[in-house]
């Protein structure tokens, strides 16, 4: 993912990466600590304060998903027996054999294709041949070029169900969300009525937990 530095900051710690304010920094990491992600500038990697960064809209990650909960997201039916997700609905995930690197997860007719996004010496992501600076700039050129080599499958966003918060709520354990009012919060999950999964920004971070279903409304908004 792409961000950029509010300001500037100077690393005070061997696995911090300095940056200027207006810098174009790659997020490598979200997934170690909630106030700190690991970054890349001009080939050095390093951790970087959330809260110096802007990150540039990446609607299609999802943080902390597994293979099965991402292929469950993606064949999820209506309540008249229908895919909700058309070919090609996609989603982007922490890889769960290589910490650190990314997969993409595509639904396709009745399964979901997953496809390792590789990185080379330079830091270039790419899933056959041509590379890209970004995760970004793969999702965009994989809108209008196939992501397989055997089907001809176009990528394009999912069908999310977002709503809106009404109430504010305070976490009473580590696996709950700390949600104010106002807040926007794609949901993930609605297995359980009353206690939905979800994913919101707060500021520069993705906030990710249950949050209780009865504080918020139906979101139609972009």
């Amino acid at each position: 993912m792409e961000a950029s530095g509010k300001h500037d900051f100077v690393a005070t710690a061997d696995d911090e990466l300095s940056f200027s304010k207006g810098a174009k920094l790659k997020i490598i990491n979200m997934e170690e600590d909630k106030n700190w992600y690991k970054a890349e500038l001009d080939g050095k990697e390093g951790y970087v304060p959330v809260n110096y960064i802007e990150m540039k809209p990446f609607p299609w990650y999802i943080s902390g998903i597994t293979r099965g909960e991402g292929e469950e997201l993606l064949l999820q039916r209506d309540n008249s027996g229908k895919y909700k997700q058309k070919d090609g609905a996609f989603l982007v995930r922490p890889s769960e054999s290589a910490p650190g690197d990314f997969s993409l997860s595509v639904k396709f007719g009745d399964s979901v294709q997953h496809f390792k996004v590789l990185r080379d010496g330079a830091g270039k992501y790419f899933l056959w041949v041509v590379k890209f600076d970004s995760l970004n700039e793969l999702v965009k050129h994989h809108r209008t070029s196939s992501v397989s080599r055997s089907q001809t499958i176009y990528l394009q966003d999912m069908v999310k169900d977002k709503v809106r918060v009404n109430f504010d709520y305070k976490p009473q354990d580590d696996e709950e969300m700390e949600i104010h009012t106002g807040d926007v919060i794609t949901v993930i999950d609605k297995k359980d009525p009353n206690w939905w999964l979800g994913e919101a920004w707060q500021g520069s971070r993705l906030v990710r937990g249950l949050f209780p279903s009865s504080y918020t409304v139906s979101y139609t908004g972009d």
